[in-house]
């Protein structure tokens, strides 16, 4: 059953409070209390943990609406909508950088209050995704010395390592949301990418290219250099197209180059087998998969492969046993033979030498059957 989201509404006029929450309450929404001061607001914020703020601009006191606000983003991370009625234009614009979700003009009707909470919502749950999703990259990629760029589907950017902010010349925030095709444009005999239009057709297209010796221009320093460019598409696990990676590397037939050598002697798209704190990639055949951890029912050693099988899928992977048995977290993945690793969670039946996880019989080495009875509940 989907939560109800809880709203905190922060008004000086009692009777304009009133009416905000009783509107609010009958839209659907858990308004349970209003603020009328800075004091009262903070206490409100810890007492109720609200989803939403509705924040009149003009609070009477020593701390406005706009103060407020900003120690709202800063230390709670909550979608504020601006109560307003008429302000001056130095008022906005100290607004403005509290970056509010919504504005609210009094006297306001109620279509447009609902209007304007759903979108806020919206907005806030899309922009916790993409800041996970950032942090998730940054811990996978953020290393790696190959220029990375991660786009959504518009070809807008969602992150960029440290290598891509030197060859860009811009740090990873100041990059969010920006239309790769304004940073960067790429061109060789056969691919133009200059225009949003050249990105957004090739993310749409999700396949795998890769283009040597291609003529890169920075757009905000002129710089230009050639280099390996390549681009593969990013989905979810139930092959959903979410985004695309571009990858920057020093093209060993570029000549000179203002990017630093990154020669390496795999040259394979650098996503393959990262664990990321509740997913990972692997690539599959030209595409990049997010595998999530909760879906993996167990892993099998093949040779110098391993097979990780999950609920619908089944994918393969240049690895080492001992490899992924360090990388999966431990409080929810064991070793139960040389062969295997199983997700705790996904053991349906067991007896003292063997395991049953879907309708896949698993063994149990002697050597590991200690520590796996140990991590059993038993009645």
């Amino acid at each position: 059953m989907p939560t109800i989201p809880t709203i905190l509404v922060v008004e000086d006029e009692s009777i304009v409070a009133k009416d905000i929450q009783n509107t609010l309450i009958r839209l659907g929404y858990h308004v349970p209390a209003t603020a009328s001061s800075a004091v009262t607001a903070f206490d409100k914020l810890e007492e109720f943990k609200p989803d939403l703020v509705f924040l009149d601009i003009k609070l009477k006191g020593n701390v406005d609406g706009i103060q407020i606000a900003e120690r709202i983003k800063t230390e709670y991370d909550i979608p504020v909508i601006f109560l307003t009625s008429f302000v001056d234009k130095n008022t906005l614009d100290r607004a403005k950088v509290t970056e509010p979700y919504a504005y609210l003009v009094k006297p306001y009707n109620e279509p447009d209050l609902q209007s304007a909470v759903e979108m806020a919502l919206y907005k806030a749950k899309k922009d916790k995704e993409m800041k996970l999703d950032r942090n998730l990259y940054a811990k996978a990629l953020g290393h790696l010395s190959e220029a990375v760029i991660i786009t959504d589907k518009e070809g807008k950017i969602i992150f960029i390592n440290q290598k891509a902010e030197n060859i860009l010349g811009y740090g990873s925030d100041s990059a969010n949301g920006k239309l790769l095709a304004s940073i960067l444009t790429v061109e060789s005999q056969k691919f133009i990418f200059r225009d949003p239009e050249d990105y957004a057709k090739l993310i749409l297209k999700a396949q795998d290219i890769s283009i040597e010796n291609a003529s890169l221009i920075v757009l905000n320093t002129g710089n230009s250099f050639k280099a390996l460019f390549s681009s593969s598409p990013v989905k979810d696990e139930k092959g959903v197209l979410s985004g695309n990676a571009f990858v920057i590397r020093d093209s060993a037939t570029a000549g000179s180059s203002s990017v630093p050598s990154t020669k390496q002697a795999d040259t394979s798209i650098p996503f393959d087998n990262l664990v990321i704190q509740n997913s990972f990639f692997v690539k599959k055949g030209q595409m990049l998969v997010k595998v999530f951890l909760d879906n993996i029912l167990w892993v099998q050693a093949m040779d110098n492969y391993v097979v990780i099988q999950t609920t619908s899928d089944q994918f393969i992977i240049h690895s080492t046993m001992r490899d992924l048995e360090l990388k999966l977290p431990a409080t929810k993945f064991l070793r139960v033979h040389r062969s295997y690793i199983i997700s705790l969670d996904k053991v349906n039946v067991l007896d003292e030498n063997t395991i049953v996880i879907a309708d896949k019989t698993i063994p149990v080495g002697k050597s590991y059957k200690d520590a796996f009875m140990e991590r059993l509940n038993f009645l």
